[in-house]
């Protein structure tokens, strides 16, 4: 009898140990100093992190990607650049042909500056293509903030500080092909000279195909822009400016159909610094703002934020109880659609805010954050049930990456980017839309026409008899003069095409 309860005992404790929970937190890259700043689930369930790794305190030396299988455990680790110049990396999306596109910026151009870098990867982590937007040599830190794809395969990407004078331009949106070929640029917050020291933080595409930018402007006060699918502005909403006294938001997620979410750092008038959570619709009126902790806090602020289910968001945050801003605390929330704190977890006591939240296909939530515990920065690793209880080991056995025909192996990427563009000669959307500029009309002896070329353009001229007169391929903005003195006076038709596409045709009347 004795015998049987310890086999019965043995069994119990083996599987006990297979079905309890893990020992969460995982630490990533404990070797290497690493901040992460992004997360997504792969479409094995496997999770994708975006990060980079710091050469000093101030300085970064790396972008990296990392990959865990679904119980934190690293399956393989990307390395970009080489490490002689500053580079980092930082929105990770999933893209509709399971690859990914990244986010980021390199100094490799500009004597050490930041200029904006967008990367995307196969499902081998392989790159297919690499942009980076040069800005003016010498200008200051230009950054690749958020990129999100559309339904065609096109990008929308946003970066921040694009001018570094208060009161020029600070945000901008950028068309770009599948490809990663610039189309055209909208610099926004353009239009009220009120508006000055303002950043996007986080870029939404929402439910009906618009682009949400959220942030901060002079104040700081939280502030959001809302542009239609073209990139132009529809509203901005500087929150309640005689309720809340400071604020700027981190991230922004449409719940419901319309209605929107976003939390960030703030207080209102009489109150601490707290964190905060803000409620509008899609016409830009505010619905509410809530101090999710209350008003007790000193020093503190709400970060990443994902929807659980129809009734509850789950929030990071930090806060500090000390008037030392240096002391605090990082932790995770679940709340109501009100704001009112369900369950609450405290993950380090640190005052530093976790990075990104996901809920998984399974419904579980995982946090990312990078926290100074032992002298060095590293990347933290938590997946919780909607009670922030650790989640238990996954047993049965999983195939990763499959899409990829051989083993996907660790590496360092020396990027050598395909596509240099400068910021300042892309093409505002209107002149993408008719790019093709011709003078004069009517023209005697020489016609001089300008062209903001795409990929893939070309410039065809007819005759009256609609036989080509002129064919002429373009691979850049491009300054033509053509001498017409023996042309016949009549109608000539101009038609730039794009992959066998009139793009834009102007009619010039030749005398």
């Amino acid at each position: 009898m004795k015998t049987l309860i310890k086999y019965l005992a043995l069994i119990v404790l083996f599987f006990g140990s297979n079905l309890s929970a893990q020992n969460w937190p995982v630490i990533l890259g404990d070797n290497y100093s690493s901040l992460s700043y992004g997360i997504t689930e792969d479409y094995d369930n496997g999770i994708l992190i975006s990060a980079y790794i710091l050469k000093n305190s101030t300085t970064t030396k790396q972008g990296l990607l990392m990959k865990t299988d679904i119980n934190g455990n690293i399956i393989w680790e990307k390395r970009f650049g080489t490490g002689d110049y500053p580079f980092d990396l930082w929105k990770i999306v999933k893209t509709k042909d399971n690859g990914t596109i990244l986010s980021g910026s390199t100094a490799e151009f500009d004597n050490g500056y930041y200029d904006p870098l967008f990367l995307k990867l196969n499902p081998c982590g392989e790159v297919e293509w690499c942009t980076v937007l040069r800005s003016e040599l010498g200008s200051g830190n230009d950054y690749g903030r958020g990129i999100v794809e559309l339904d065609d395969g096109s990008f929308i990407a946003m970066i921040k500080y694009y001018g570094h004078q208060i009161q020029t331009i600070r945000i901008s949106l950028i068309k770009m092909d599948a490809y990663g070929y610039p189309l055209w640029i909208q610099h926004l917050a353009q239009q009220d000279s009120t508006v000055y020291n303002e950043e996007g933080y986080d870029l939404t595409l929402t439910s009906d195909s618009n682009y949400l930018v959220s942030g901060r402007r002079n104040g700081p006060k939280p502030y959001f822009i809302m542009c239609d699918t073209i990139g132009d502005e529809d509203w901005a909403l500087t929150w309640n400016e005689t309720d809340v006294a400071w604020g700027s938001v981190e991230e922004t997620i449409e719940k419901d159909s319309g209605i929107f979410y976003a939390s960030g750092g703030g207080k209102s008038v009489g109150f601490p610094t707290n964190p905060m959570l803000f409620k509008f619709d899609k016409e830009g009126n505010e619905i509410y703002h809530k101090l999710i902790l209350g008003d007790t806090i000193r020093g503190g602020g709400a970060g990443p934020m994902e929807v659980l289910n129809d009734t509850t968001l789950v929030i990071g945050y930090n806060w500090g109880t000390d008037p030392n801003p240096n002391n605090g605390f990082s932790g995770v929330a679940t709340t109501d659609t009100m704001g009112n704190i369900i369950e609450r977890r405290l993950l380090v006591e640190q005052v530093m805010e976790p990075a990104n939240i996901i809920k998984t296909f399974d419904a579980k939530i995982v946090v990312t954050g990078h926290y100074f515990l032992d002298g060095n920065w590293d990347v933290y690793l938590w997946k919780m049930n909607q009670y922030l209880e650790d989640d238990s080991i996954y047993t049965q056995p999983r195939v990763y990456d499959s899409l990829c025909p051989y083993t996907i192996v660790s590496d360092t990427i020396d990027l050598d980017c395909g596509l240099y563009v400068d910021i300042g000669e892309i093409p505002t959307r209107e002149e993408f839309e008719r790019p093709l500029k011709i003078f004069p009309n009517p023209a005697n002896n020489i016609i001089n026409i300008t062209v903001n070329s795409g990929a893939n353009r070309k410039l065809v001229v007819y005759d009256m008899s609609g036989k080509i007169a002129i064919e002429k391929q373009l691979s850049k903005e491009t300054e033509i003069k053509f001498d017409i003195s023996d042309w016949q006076s009549g109608l000539y038709l101009f038609c730039l095409f794009e992959n066998y596409r009139i793009v834009q045709s102007e009619k010039v009347l030749v005398r």
